[in-house]
This record gives structure tokens, C-alpha cells and sequence, in this order.
């Protein structure tokens, strides 16, 4: 195992971690918060030194890793860059204390969305940086998704695999520096002509520097509690809805469809069969809202239903998607978005791929001597290689049933329980107050807050990586 090449890494985390920091420095002096201004100095000097010495005393470990080494570096990143991230949170003292600044931590960088803290309360400062913290996590997300995670599933299916990645044996964490460019301009891009789109609309410049980051990260926080129809037009409603789907689609392809290079690109980024199945759901739910909410909040209907299937969680007006049974939308969040995005949930082509597998194995059952081969995508899949996916579809469930349990446990009751964990599975916070209005995440407990910060970096780093932990094998040079 190679401990140099992943401290190293870890290294490059906390100065990543220290630019962040320092971004929000620039944000404080601009507003003129100087007292957070200090915090968040000392923080990003501590995370430079820390993450300076990590980089400097590992730089001439040797160059190669596997896949393995890999996997530890991500279940190391996603445990230990919240804590050093919610550190500001803590020491300004927006969060009261440190299970809620670590929940408020991890709930951006994996971006939830979930709060326990009321933005009208919160120094401007703290608006834009953590909005600023779903932005990058959205990027780490995806890059993650693109680069460890589709090199830990090459044996199967592949639903991670992209074209934006071709694995070099040993060379994997330098590919994650060159891949996290490509996405940060696209996001950027992205995020820019939002934030523009909004300021023209008529947006504060908070609103729109906070909402655009969001949008994109499909996180779900906002700068104001309650509807955003009170300081956003509905034009700025449709831009966002329009950047959340951008958010939740396969970064290969929406690469492919920025760059224009062909009509066939373009055409693809709306046949991609994640994107069909995202528009099938979105068409769906529109339809039930429609029925339940009236068709006089068609408009909020539709940008609503965006973002509960997008996984980002807006809500514009009072009456809209929310009127829908709340089964339906807790299992329409649980499905997520693209496998390579910054959206949550079992990922729209696991179930396509599922469903199809299940389809096959009906038709066996009806034709025991006929031979039926899997397709999908035009290619003839083995069903050796979707056993990956039903152990992560298995392994999904448990860990959403021994969350409700946890959460159970830690005093919340039934409904509400099942709720917020799915909230946290699937990365979709907003998802609590859309299904149950009179619950909030400020009124939870400590200990609720804990496990329910265990359950997003749970759904976030996907749930084999988490459960592979256990593993001896893992741990073994």
C-alpha cells in the first residue's frame, strides 16, 4: 500500500482545503466582516502549513498507487476534510457547537443541502462561503466519479466510465488535478452565465453569487428561508431550474455538448439515456403535481419538479411540488440524477441497468430453455458484471434501513426518520422540509445531527466504497 502517495494527497486536500479559506478572506474584506476575516486567516495558515508539510516531505514518494490506495485517499478525504472545513464554522460561532459545525461542514462539501442555521442569521460572509463550499464539492464529486470510482469499477458494468478518463496503471491521483480542470470551467462557465442571468432579472448580488453556485452544485442551500418568489423572478426561476439540470447530467457528455464540435454531441446530451430517463421523471412528476397542485402553478410545478429530480431541492412558491404524496418524492430522490454529476441517489442508470437485468431474468423464467442476452446501449452485458450493481442496490438498502434505525434510536420519530434519512442517502437535505414542513434539521439533537453527517459522507463516497472499509483485504500491504 502506498502510505507516501496518500499522504501526499491528503496533502494537496488541505491546501485545497486552505485555498477555499482564503477565497472566503477575499469575501469578508469586500463586505467588510473583519472579525470573520481573522477566523478564517488562522484557518487557512494552519491547512497551508499542515497541507505544505504532507506535500513537501511525501513529494518524491514513488508516482504509482492502485486502485486500492485510491479508494483509502477518498474514504480519508471525505472523513477528514469536513472536520478542518467546519472548523470556521465553529470558531466564528454560527454553529454552537461542534457535531452541528461538522453536519454544516458536510452537508455543503457533499452538497446536501441539509442546515440546521437560518440565513438571515448568518454574516453574508458565511452565505457566500458555503455556498462556495457546494461548488467545490460538487467539482470533487464529480471528478471523484470520473476518475477513483470509475477505476474501481471497471470490472463490472462501468457506469462511472467516461470518456474524459482513459486509466494509466499507477498514475491515477495525478489525472485527478488534470480532470478537476476540465470540470471547474465547465462548472464555473456554467455557474457565471447563471449568476449573470439572475443579476439581469433583477437579483441581489448575494442572491445570485449564492443561488448560481447552488444551482450547479445542486446542493440546495439558499441566501433567504422560505420561497425564493419573494426576491427571484420567474425567468430567474427557470435559468436555475435550467443550470440544476446541467448539474445532474453526465459531465462526459455535457463536456461533449459544450464544446459543439458536432450536431451529434448536441443530439446526444438529450438521447443520453441517463438524460431521457431524468426528462421521463421530471415529466412525470410535473404530471402528478399538476393534478394535485392545480394547473393555475404549472410554472411552479415544473420548475419544482426540476428540482426535486435534479436532487438540488428549491423551493419558489408554497404551493407547488410539495402538494404530491411524499412517498413519491422521497423515491424519486432516492433514484438521483446521472452516476457522473454532483447529484445524489442510486444513480438513474443502476436502475435502467436493474430494471433491464430484472426484464431479462422474467422472460428466462418464462422460456427456461431460451437464451436471452442482456442489451443495453447496443453492447450484450454479461450477467457476471451486473452483480456489482445489485450488491450496490443491496448494500443501498441496508444502509438506508439501518439509518432509519440509527436515526430511531437517537429519538426521531418513524416518518420523520425515513425522511431524513433519505434526505441524507441521497444527498438531497431540502427533501426533510418538503416532505414534513413543521420538521427542520435546527431542532435535531447532537447525536441525530452525528448520524446523520455519517449518512451523506455514506452516500456521497457510494455505498460499496463505504462498506469496503470493513474489508481486511483492503488494509493489507
Amino acid at each position: 500500500m502506498a502510505f507516501t502517495r496518500i499522504i501526499h494527497w491528503l496533502g494537496v486536500s488541505f491546501l485545497f482545503c486552505a485555498i477555499i479559506n482564503a477565497l472566503a478572506i477575499l469575501f469578508g474584506l469586500a463586505l467588510g466582516e473583519y472579525e470573520l476575516v481573522r477566523t478564517f486567516v488562522f484557518m487557512t495558515l494552519i491547512l497551508a502549513l499542515a497541507g505544505g508539510v504532507l506535500f513537501v516531505s511525501t513529494f518524491n514518494a514513488a508516482i504509482r498507487e492502485s486502485v486500492g490506495d485510491a479508494l483509502i485517499f477518498l474514504l480519508l478525504f471525505w472523513l477528514l476534510t469536513p472536520i478542518v472545513l467546519g472548523v470556521p464554522f465553529y470558531m466564528s460561532g454560527v454553529a454552537s457547537s461542534l457535531p452541528q459545525a461538522y453536519f454544516e461542514a458536510v452537508s455543503a462539501l457533499t452538497t446536501t443541502g441539509a442546515s440546521t442555521l437560518v440565513p438571515e442569521n448568518i454574516p453574508r460572509t458565511f452565505l457566500i462561503w458555503r455556498s462556495l463550499l457546494q461548488a467545490c464539492g460538487g467539482i470533487v464529486v464529480s471528478t471523484f466519479a470520473v476518475v477513483i470510482l470509475a477505476a474501481l469499477n471497471l470490472s463490472g458494468t462501468g457506469v462511472h466510465r467516461s470518456k474524459l478518463f482513459t486509466l494509466k496503471r499507477g498514475e491515477l491521483f495525478p489525472r485527478l488535478i488534470a480532470i478537476g480542470k476540465v470540470i471547474t470551467a465547465i462548472y464555473a462557465a456554467i455557474s457565471f452565465i447563471c449568476f449573470a442571468g439572475l443579476l439581469l432579472t433583477g437579483a441581489g448580488l448575494i442572491d445570485a453569487i449564492c443561488l448560481s453556485l447552488s444551482a450547479i452544485s445542486t446542493g440546495g442551500l439558499t441566501p433567504q428561508s422560505g420561497g425564493m418568489s419573494s426576491y427571484i423572478s420567474r425567468i430567474g426561476a427557470a435559468l436555475l431550474a435550467f443550470t440544476c439540470i446541467f448539474g445532474a447530467a453526465n459531465i462526459a457528455v455535457l463536456w461533449d455538448f459544450i464544446r459543439m464540435s458536432s450536431a451529434l454531441h448536441v443530439k446526444r446530451f438529450f438521447t443520453n439515456v441517463e438524460h431521457r430517463g431524468m426528462f421521463v421523471m421530471i415529466a412525470g412528476l410535473l404530471l402528478c403535481g399538476v393534478f394535485y397542485a392545480g394547473i393555475t402553478n404549472f410554472f411552479v410545478v415544473i420548475v419544482e419538479a426540476i428540482y426535486i429530480v435534479t436532487t438540488t431541492g428549491f423551493d419558489y412558491e408554497v404551493i407547488g411540488i410539495d402538494m404530491v404524496p411524499r412517498g413519491l418524492l422521497i423515491s424519486l430522490a432516492l433514484i438521483g440524477g446521472s452516476a457522473i454529476s454532483t447529484a445524489g441517489g442510486i444513480k438513474i442508470i443502476r436502475l435502467l441497468l436493474l430494471m433491464r437485468h430484472a426484464m431479462t431474468d422474467i422472460d428466462r423464467m418464462s422460456h427456461p430453455s431460451r437464451v436471452k442476452l442482456v442489451k443495453f446501449r447496443g453492447h450484450i452485458l454479461p450477467d457476471r458484471e451486473f452483480l456489482s450493481i445489485w450488491m450496490y442496490f443491496f448494500g443501498y438498502i441496508l444502509i438506508f434501513g439501518g439509518g432509519i434505525m440509527a436515526l430511531g434510536a437517537a429519538g426521531l420519530e418513524f416518518s420523520v426518520a425515513v425522511s431524513a434519512c433519505a434526505a441524507a442517502l441521497s444527498n438531497f437535505g431540502p427533501l426533510l422540509q418538503a416532505t414534513f414542513p413543521d420538521t427542520s434539521y435546527a431542532a435535531m439533537g447532537k447525536l441525530q445531527l452525528c448520524v446523520l453527517s455519517i449518512i451523506m459522507l455514506i452516500g456521497r463516497v457510494e455505498v460499496l466504497a463505504a462498506l469496503a472499509v470493513f474489508s481486511p483485504s483492503l488494509w493489507k500491504r
